[in-house]
């Protein structure tokens, strides 16, 4: 498994309480999360925009999501998954490098 698939693993379990297996595709995923959002839609739909709020996640996709005639929840669940790999890739390639000496405190 690769870093990237690790950190996102985690990222996931950690953000939404749900248990992955080391290894698990990204349709398994996806379904993982949507169950959560389908809870979040019955039962908090305040915290649901919350999270999607820190997630980053644009209003026009999820505006987008909830007006297709697919289940809102899976096309919820495919943004977040979608954003975190975003996120995460961009943290690999940003990681800080050591300081050069002369920005060293």
């Amino acid at each position: 498994m690769t870093d990237l698939n690790t950190e996102l693993w985690s990222v996931l379990g950690q953000s939404f309480d749900i248990t992955l297996p080391d290894m698990v595709s990204r349709e398994k995923i996806i379904a993982a999360i949507a169950v959560r959002m389908e809870q979040l839609i019955a039962g908090n739909p305040d915290q649901l925009f919350s999270m999607l709020y820190r997630l980053d996640i644009s209003e026009k996709r999820i505006k987008e999501a909830m007006a297709s005639n697919e289940a809102i929840a899976h096309q919820l669940a495919i943004l977040i998954y979608e954003r975190q790999l975003e996120k995460i890739a961009a943290r690999q390639r940003f990681k800080s490098r050591k300081p050069d000496d002369d920005l060293a405190w």
